[in-house]
């Protein structure tokens, strides 16, 4: 572990990552997960292509190949690595002969966001952490090549002084060689200044995509209450569409406008009157560009609401396009798509419009401008005696700034769009994670569960979903939870898995607070089978290890265990049998114990059961049952179906979100009260 501390923190730091090391000392099968997993990032295993060290892949985790040593594969100069050794303190330059003893397998780290991004600022700093030597290149760049094409209206000043009124071919030819070196030195700042930013911009943006799923995968389940699934699909893509507003071509038109605005001093310095007139140009085009800018961001605002609007209405269109046919409400779901989408045509219609309005203005100012100034100018030549080599300098250095000045306008109102997209993607990158570095890992847990007198609501004002709610289970035991639809039993499951907070009460695990705990450890140790589970089309053996690190063996012992053994190894591949999306080429009960197979795959303490068993027949049923049994785990159950609960503990009875009756079946089936009704209603 230590070894692995070392070169894993060599591989974090370089990308401004910490790593702290497991809270708990057990032993592991995948130590390197673990350490992810309390450091809060995320990795992923790489394939190293031949080569791949003449290349900027970032800083890798990897390993020598003959003694499975693990090191930091680290970058320390374009198309240059070495490898760290955690055990000697080594560093070797890899080439094609140390690159033959590295295994061609490695790990990439990513950086998540901090707690959360509080502005556009916090975001460019994150995306853009470690590339100040980028940013200095490509300002220099930037203004290297402005300064170069400076140089243009003094080469005019003597050509039309200097060398034609004296007919020096000397003087013209050195000019002109000394103006095709200048073009050709500015087309090479520019083309490297480009490939810079596009450097910057793709590792910019692979580092704020993987934070940014990150963020949201840790998010908590009741923020995604509070959007459709179309909404919060163009909010996340949010951050993607402002990477784009802000690429390459954009960026480097931006740099170039600012940096041409330097031209202004060159104006000065030729004539001072006609200066003014410019600079009283260039605040024209800021005041009207800002009183554009103003109008033009309510359309934006109004665009990007409608466009999240209309995706989430098609999704739930195409989503329940079986229920419209049956309902004959397709002509319906059209008109009420149409309207909207009109109203979005009107607005971008709108916002197209203002743009249109914004061009048309910057290139008549521009025309209008070169007339006047010519006009002026032929006034100081007569009358002041301006020269007319000065004259045609400046209109150069005129030229260059005004073009500056109106694509800085036009390039500055694309970035509206930006602020409108920054706003949509706030709530995300603002939004509180569900797990805080500050919770402490549970250990292993003994499978004591408790609630407290849980009041829980979805939402201010409305009705308790759960009521004082107080449970209890004990290590081993057999825990059902009934009730009418709507009684409160999955609200309690949603506690239970941290998906919701209680407003008032405490949910426990080994009598330690859940909200004290880091939630992530907790569900590691809970098999989980939802109504709602979906089968991957994957093999069977993948569906029943999830992702996670289980092998061959104990996927058979899992699926033992939920009775469906029998099944696989009657099927052509056995575990390598592939499944159809949502396992459709399985029956009802396959499924079912396929899932619950899934949730014994990694030997969880607790067992979470959402009327799991409900397709089964009372003869798989009853081994199934038979099987958990033997394992000693707490089991807590949703039953509807209750055959499926003579066995239990312990029997809760849920009407309107609080406790009504508990007790084991037996006590309860000769109680009057809802239990009874129950009873009642299944042996009609």
């Amino acid at each position: 572990m230590d070894a692995l501390l070392i070169a894993a923190g060599a591989v974090a730091r370089t990308q401004g990552i910490v790593l702290h090391p497991p809270q708990s000392d057990r032993s592991t099968k995948d130590p390197l997960e673990d350490i992810a997993r309390s450091s809060r990032i995320r990795k992923r295993r790489i394939l190293l292509e031949p080569g791949w060290w003449k290349t900027d892949s970032g800083s890798l985790l990897g390993y020598l190949e003959a003694t499975e040593q693990l090191i930091a594969l680290l970058p320390i100069a374009a198309g240059k690595y070495e490898y760290f050794d955690p055990v000697t303190h080594k560093r070797i330059p890899i080439n094609a002969h140390t690159a033959a003893q590295i295994s061609p397998s490695a790990w990439m780290f990513y950086r998540p966001f901090p707690h959360q991004i509080e502005s556009a600022i916090a975001l460019l700093h994150f995306a853009l952490a470690n590339r100040l030597a980028d940013g200095v290149r490509i300002l220099w760049l930037g203004l290297a090549a402005v300064l170069l094409g400076m140089v243009t209206p003094q080469a005019i000043v003597l050509l039309i002084t200097q060398a034609i009124p004296t007919a020096d071919r000397d003087l013209l030819l050195l000019i002109g060689a000394g103006l095709l070196v200048i073009s050709l030195a500015v087309a090479i700042f520019q083309i490297a200044q480009r490939r810079v930013i596009l450097r910057v911009q793709t590792i910019a943006e692979m580092t704020a995509q993987a934070a940014l799923w990150d963020h949201v995968l840790r998010l908590k389940l009741s923020f995604f209450r509070q959007y459709t699934s179309g909404d919060l699909r163009t909010r996340v893509l949010s951050i993607n569409q402002i990477r784009e507003l802000f690429g390459g071509v954009t960026l480097s038109t931006l740099l170039t406008s600012l940096f041409a605005l330097l031209n202004l001093g060159l104006l000065f310095i030729y004539n001072v009157p006609l200066a003014i007139v410019v600079t009283l140009i260039a605040g024209t085009i800021l005041v009207v560009t800002a009183r554009i800018r103003a109008i033009a961001l309510k359309h934006y605002r109004s665009r990007q609401t409608l466009e999240g609007i209309i995706f989430g209405t098609m999704t739930q269109l195409l989503g329940g396009i079986a229920k419209l046919r049956v309902a004959g409400a397709e002509n319906r779901a059209f008109d009420y798509w149409h309207t909207l989408y009109r109203q979005q045509l009107q607005v971008m219609l709108k916002t197209q419009a203002i743009e249109d309005l914004l061009m048309v203005f910057n290139t008549l100012l521009s025309t209008v401008s070169s007339m006047f100034l010519f006009g002026l100018a032929a006034l100081l030549i007569h009358q002041f005696g301006l020269l007319i080599g000065t004259f045609l300098a400046f209109n150069v250095a005129f030229s260059a700034f005004i073009q500056g000045a109106t694509g800085l306008s036009n390039t500055l109102t694309q970035f509206l769009q930006a602020e409108v997209l920054w706003e949509q993607a706030q709530p995300i990158l603002q939004a509180t994670p569900e797990v805080d570095t500050s919770h402490r890992n549970p250990e292993k847990l003994t499978g004591r569960i408790k609630l407290d007198r849980v009041d829980f609501r979805y939402r201010d004002q409305s009705p308790l979903a759960l009521n004082q709610v107080t449970l209890e289970a004990e290590p081993g035991e057999l825990i059902a939870l009934v009730g009418a639809s709507g009684s409160g039993k999955s609200t309690l499951f949603r506690l239970l898995l941290g998906f919701d907070t209680p407003e008032s009460g405490t949910v426990y695990y080994d009598d330690q607070d859940l909200a004290e705990l880091d939630i992530t450890a907790v569900r590691r140790q809970l098999g989980v089978v939802l109504q709602q589970g979906r089968l991957q089309n994957y093999s069977i053996f993948e569906n029943i290890a999830n992702g996670a690190i289980v092998t061959l063996d104990e996927a058979w012992e899992a699926a033992r265990l939920a009775g469906i053994a029998d099944d696989i190894r009657s099927m052509p591949m056995e575990m390598h049998t592939l499944l159809s999306e949502g396992g459709l080429n399985l029956s009802g009960g396959q499924r079912q114990r396929l899932f619950i197979a899934r949730a014994l795959g990694l030997k969880p303490r607790i067992l979470l059961l959402d009327e799991a068993t409900s397709a089964l027949d009372n003869l798989t049923q009853a081994t199934v049952n038979r099987n958990l049994e033997q394992l000693n785990i707490t089991r807590i159950m949703i039953a509807h179906r209750l055959s499926t609960i003579r066995q239990a503990d312990r029997i809760y009875v849920l009407d309107h979100g609080s406790i009504v009756q508990q007790g084991t079946f037996d006590q309860l089936a000769t109680q009057p009260g809802l239990f009874q009704t129950l009873i009642a209603r299944q042996s009609i």
